[in-house]
């Protein structure tokens, strides 16, 4: 259990010696970054920079600065529909006891949440939020980048064949053995024992955003964590959004900015961006694809 969630590693046509020595050293990584970037460690970068939001800049590691610059860079793509501030609004939710946010406090802390008062200065590697009582939280990006981190580091320890799964967020190279692919099955956010589809890459990441991880209902509405940053609701349009990309980091962020913008705008979005790919299930449980999928890559449920 790393960055709140369960990381598992897998590696294959590799002796025992080498795997475990390549596993332990993935997995420090994941840890190292995971102390640097968790908003619930106290004495994470993270968490300085929140407790003196309003006061004074940090100064930061260069991952963090780099994660952080690539947060942003998705924010202003998608106009804020992904935006690392939303945790004032995020923590109004109670989930697990079903409780929506009365609307007076709810708009109080959305005034908390903007991207653009972010203040990120490269020469100085600091980090600064305007206002106080903002706060940050890479949770949808993070675990992306310890993915990729992860994986570098068992390709630097002369591991050719893996899959590295931090909650969903994971990435694969190779081969599961000699002629056999790994195969990645994606979820169907209705049927938990169905399968939307399956992908069959052998040199990528894959991340998913899903209304059905943290929900409750009520008054016969879902009420699910992927939140609007601009109104602190639910995203509606979508059920699930699943993207294949080059890196995890970019694969996390963009299935949560997608997810949000829906359909349309997000794959208006993924333009930008030709190596990623995306299965969206909308609110109407359709199963809708983005054009020019690599060959052989995407398998029938």
């Amino acid at each position: 259990m790393i960055m709140g969630t369960s990381v598992e590693i897998t590696v294959s046509q590799v002796n025992l010696k080498k795997a475990e020595e390549a596993m332990s050293a993935a997995f420090r990584e994941v840890e190292r970054i995971d102390f640097l970037m968790s908003h619930y460690r106290e004495d994470s970068e993270i968490s300085r920079i929140t407790r003196h939001a309003g006061e004074k800049e940090i100064q930061v590691s260069p991952e963090t600065l780099e994660v952080i610059e690539r947060a942003l860079y998705f924010s202003r793509l998608s106009a804020g529909a992904f935006d690392i501030t939303i945790g004032p609004v995020f923590r109004m939710w109670n989930f697990r006891e079903g409780k929506i946010p009365e609307g007076k406090i709810l708009r109080e802390n959305l005034r908390k949440v903007d991207y653009r008062k972010i203040k990120v200065d490269h020469a100085r590697c600091s980090v600064f939020l305007q206002d106080g009582g903002m706060e940050l939280d890479l949770g949808a990006i993070a675990k992306g980048y310890a993915v990729d981190k992860a994986c570098a580091i068992l390709q630097k320890e002369g591991v050719e064949n893996f899959l590295v799964n931090a909650g969903g967020d994971l990435k694969v190279k190779g081969s599961k053995e000699k002629g056999i692919p790994w195969i990645i099955g994606i979820q169907h956010p209705r049927l938990p024992s169905a399968l939307v589809a399956k992908l069959r890459p052998f040199q990528a990441a894959v991340a998913t955003s899903g209304d059905y991880e943290k929900f409750f209902s009520h008054g016969g509405e879902r009420y699910h964590h992927i939140l609007i940053p601009l109104t602190g609701m639910p995203a509606r349009e979508c059920q699930s959004v699943t993207i294949m990309a080059p890196s995890a980091m970019d694969a996390d962020a963009l299935a949560t900015a997608v997810f949000v913008l829906g359909p349309q705008k997000g794959f208006a979005l993924l333009k930008q961006f030709p190596h990623a790919h995306a299965i969206i299930v909308d609110g109407r449980e359709s199963v809708l694809l983005s054009p020019n999928w690599p060959e052989g890559v995407l398998l029938p449920p």
